[in-house]
């Protein structure tokens, strides 16, 4: 059976992911010329992969297969080895030359690198170019983010937003305009031939980018941000618990996918594909990939995510078996598809259930998960091609008839028996409704409701109604952050779900704190000072806890509260700058001891708050700039000092999808909710009340 009061979205909650704000600015025209200039070298970025890689295969297409695969496998591998290795030295190093100038440099000299390759005609040169190409990419993807935050300084997360689809939006289409490129070759150029048009035309978007960066007069200097090293993520290890189980997951649908497109050039040569094959296979992936981003954080919205994320990660290694099994193009092409978009769903997921959005970058969970995907693809790009040459072709009768293994196919299937195994137990440490059959928790999610098995349904049904003690969960962040408005649509959800719920603020959620808001917050209160401010919003607690929040908690209730003690810790304590230890004692005093459940944590860089806000500034809001940029830190080291009490959120994202994980997090520490029919029994009725 499943819960009455489905889930269902609140008309606030409904704009669509990706949609600014109507207060959002247009971007400038320096910023839209620097967009498309980087989209055009994203493309011909790109296009190199596929490109470089069908030029060793063409190079050695008279040797063994086992050549061939190394061939293909150590150029990819050389392409990825620079951001394994020399990633932190890409900000620095670009950072020494103007950003206009780094981004023109790094497009000239991949541009003379590619047009060299078929020149040349050497494996060994074409190996080389696809590592130097690699190493100027870090150099222009570094360039490209300072630049885009340069012209666009007060849309810090769009900018970076932007700077994410400029290097990684264009892969479908670069994967796409290869397999045209490589069917035109096919019926134009001779047999040692066919993979120049590529590179030739791989040239010829670098120099567009160039030219269209050469019109942006001038890009403002930012400092470089700074990169983690991946493998010294790795050895440093997640930070948190949920990263840890995140991190297997994450191995195994990066396995899959490296050890796909390791392999593909040569699987799909013995398919009868050809470069044409090839594109369309990694066109499939980019593809998939992209749905499955989108995807992710959308599907099954009341189902589980972490439940999510081990399904995504067992599908992506059934895929992977289904692609080394089948021996047909259009059946791999599909299948490779699919395997993207449940490796995309996985990756969103994933970095939704750890994201950390302003913390240091090398102490990210989600940079450690990042740190994960790219070693395990690195090193799937060169042992799957090993193993693949190792094992060779076979001929294998069953029933009567014959059946052909490909090494490349054998590989495949190896690679997604490791996900598997790395998978299961991925799926068991990440799921947090254990218990629950999977099979009807699915099933209720596709008709947007939440299973409870009909045993717990009917146990439910023979508990009292009040419980011993409710839930307490508070929202705090600083100025602008949308406190107010989550905190909301969170009570307005819970109470779809049949809770009694109280929604409650701080100050003045009382006829004394009314009183005490009054002159904690008015413009004209002159002359308080630090201590003074202090007590009274401790005053105000006391008060808000004594008439309030605890005889709601005493009755069974849900309280959700805009902001609570660590407002007091964060503005009077770092924003004042007094001791937060005396601080946090007075508090402890004034509401007894009570610790929120759960604190939701807000985040949002406060230049882009406070313009949120309508005029005129109260009081607080009225602060200076480094106030709340101490707010803001302060709010921060609370949260690293009880990982596991605060939800943190970045809140410049869209409202909807804040919402939805908020509600993820939420359905962690609630009770069982009154069961349908206690309504009438007890002629009562859970009600939101505002206080």
């Amino acid at each position: 059976m499943t819960r009455t009061g489905a889930p269902r979205p609140h008309p606030a909650a409904s704009q669509p992911p990706g949609v600014s704000s109507p207060s959002s600015a247009p971007p400038s025209g320096p910023f839209r010329r620097l967009r498309s200039a980087l989209s055009l070298a994203g493309l011909a970025q790109w296009l190199s992969v596929p490109a470089l890689t069908a030029m060793a295969a063409m190079l050695t297409r008279d040797d063994d297969v086992s050549t061939r695969l190394q061939a293909v496998g150590g150029t990819l591998a050389l392409m990825l080895l620079p951001a394994v290795l020399l990633a932190p030295l890409a900000g620095p190093l670009a950072g020494r030359v103007d950003r206009r100038l780094m981004l023109m440099i790094a497009d000239v000299l991949r541009l003379v690198i590619v047009v060299t390759v078929p020149l040349v005609d050497l494996l060994a040169w074409t190996l080389a170019a696809a590592f130097l190409v690699s190493c100027l990419s870090l150099l222009w993807a570094a360039a490209a983010r300072s630049s885009l935050r340069a012209l666009l300084p007060d849309e810090e997360p769009r900018a970076a937003r932007t700077a994410s689809r400029a290097v990684f939006g264009p892969a479908p289409a670069a994967a796409v305009l290869f397999a045209v490129l490589a069917l035109i070759a096919d019926g134009m150029l001779g047999r040692g031939s066919r993979a120049d048009l590529a590179l030739y035309v791989t040239a010829g978007i670098f120099a567009l980018s160039t030219a269209a960066v050469a019109m942006i007069r001038e890009i403002p200097v930012t400092a470089m941000a700074p990169v983690p090293a991946p493998l010294k993520l790795l050895f440093q290890g997640p930070g948190t618990a949920a990263a840890r189980g995140t991190g297997l997951a994450i191995a195994a649908v990066s396995l899959t996918a490296g050890a796909v497109v390791a392999v593909a050039r040569v699987h799909t040569g013995v398919l009868g594909g050809g470069d044409a094959g090839y594109g369309t296979v990694l066109a499939g992936l980019a593809f998939g990939l992209g749905f499955g981003m989108f995807l992710g954080p959308r599907a099954l919205v009341p189902f589980s995510r972490r439940r999510l994320l081990g399904l995504a990660v067992v599908a992506a290694a059934l895929a992977l078996v289904v692609l080394a099994l089948v021996q047909n193009l259009v059946v791999v092409v599909f299948m490779t598809a699919f395997l993207g978009v449940f490796a995309g769903a996985a990756w969103s997921t994933a970095t939704a259930a750890v994201t950390d959005p302003d913390a240091p970058e090398d102490a990210r969970p989600v940079a450690y998960l990042r740190s994960v995907a790219l070693v395990t693809a690195f090193v799937a790009l060169i042992a799957v091609p090993l193993v693949a040459g190792a094992l060779g072709a076979h001929r294998i009768e069953l029933g009567g008839g014959v059946y052909d293994v490909a090494g490349s196919g054998a590989a495949l299937l190896i690679a997604a028996v490791v996900a598997l195994v790395c998978g299961l137990p991925a799926y068991r440490r990440l799921d947090d409704r254990r218990g629950i059959p999977l099979v009807p928790d699915l099933c209720a999610a596709l008709h947007g409701e939440v299973y409870t098995p009909p045993q717990a349904a009917a146990e439910a049904a023979q508990q009292p109604v009040h419980r011993e003690r409710g839930v307490f969960i508070a929202f705090e962040g600083g100025e602008g952050a949308g406190k107010t408005t989550q905190a909301r649509l969170a009570a307005i959800w819970l109470r779809d779900h049949g809770y009694d719920v109280v929604t409650t603020h701080e100050p003045g959620a009382t006829k004394i704190g009314m009183r005490l808001r009054a002159m904690l917050l008015d413009r004209d209160t002159t002359g308080l000072s630090d201590r003074a401010e202090t007590l009274l919003y401790a005053a105000d607690r006391a008060d808000h806890i004594a008439n309030v929040i605890r005889p709601a908690m005493e009755r069974g209730a849900i309280v959700v509260s805009d902001r609570y003690v660590d407002s007091s810790l964060a503005y009077q304590g770092f924003g004042r700058q007094q001791p937060v230890e005396d601080i946090a004692r007075v508090n402890a005093w004034a509401t007894g001891g009570l610790v929120p459940d759960l604190t939701v944590l807000l985040e949002i860089p406060p230049e882009a708050g406070l313009r949120r806000l309508p005029a005129p500034a109260d009081r607080i809001e009225s602060e200076p700039q480094d106030f709340h940029e101490r707010v803001r830190a302060g709010f921060r080291a609370l949260a690293e000092a009880d990982p596991d009490r605060y939800l943190i959120l970045d809140a410049s994202r869209p409202q909807g999808e804040l919402s939805r994980e908020i509600q993820y997090r939420i359905r962690e520490i609630l009770p069982d909710p009154v069961p349908a029919g206690t309504e009438d029994a007890t002629s009562t009725f859970p009600a939101i009340r505002d206080f």
